[in-house]
């Protein structure tokens, strides 16, 4: 492709983008403020609606859980972007790691990392946290190792690829339960009622919990190939 086609083509999709944009802010209906009544009715009716002590979870995952789907496909975005663009800009890693003061005492608190981790993803309808929070945590255990064990270790142990396989099976099981939905409560990404206990206990908020369990994998394992995507792994030593 010449330079003057790529000229046009990006004048093109600019010109696209710019009127999306404006039908999208023309054709937006009128902003009604709180005179709607929607917050009210989530504070007064979420714990019978979903079963979730959180509100903010029920909002996330049942009320808005398809905007909550887009939002987890950003995740998959940035990877991809950045697994491009970046994977020719490595910076560079040492593989030695840090000192073995440091390598044996995260050895010790890795655990207590990853169970908080887990802790705050399958508790995320009772209490503060999440699928996204919970993610988060998990992918700084990824990132720790590297630095402090040095690439070849997170390399050897948790690959690229074995990460992109827990990313796919979180998203997957995001879509799974969008379907049970579809298919047992006749709407995409309904909340499975049938699946809801007494509220309080760990599996009470219907088919939230196991979003949550989906989502924090995918948010955790596609935080975690962003940062090796941005590191050097072209040492011999790492092979």
């Amino acid at each position: 492709m010449t330079g003057l086609l790529k000229k046009i083509l990006i004048i093109v999709v600019l010109l696209f983008t710019t009127l999306a944009l404006y039908l999208n802010f023309i054709l937006m209906p009128e902003y009604q403020g709180l005179k709607t009544g929607v917050s009210n009715y989530i504070i007064q009716s979420a714990l019978r609606d979903t079963g979730s002590l959180n509100l903010i979870t029920a909002v996330l995952y049942d009320y808005r859980a398809f905007d909550s789907l887009g939002e987890s496909t950003v995740i998959f975005g940035a990877v991809s972007g950045i697994v491009l663009i970046l994977s020719r800009k490595m910076l560079p890693v040492s593989s030695k790691g840090l000192s073995f003061i440091v390598k044996r005492t995260l050895g010790i608190i890795t655990p207590f990392i990853g169970l908080f981790g887990l802790y705050v993803i399958s508790h995320g309808h009772l209490s503060p946290g999440g699928g996204f929070q919970g993610g988060v945590i998990l992918a700084a255990i990824s990132i720790i190792f590297s630095i402090v064990y040095g690439s070849a270790f997170d390399y050897r142990r948790y690959s690229p690829q074995k990460k992109t396989i827990l990313e796919t099976g979180g998203a997957l099981t995001f879509l799974t339960i969008g379907l049970a939905g579809l298919f047992f409560e006749g709407a995409f990404l309904h909340n499975l009622n049938f699946l809801t206990a007494e509220p309080g206990t760990l599996l009470s908020a219907g088919s939230i919990p196991y979003i949550n369990i989906g989502v924090g994998f995918k948010v955790g394992a596609g935080l975690a190939i962003i940062f090796y995507s941005m590191i050097q792994k072209t040492f011999e030593e790492d092979y």
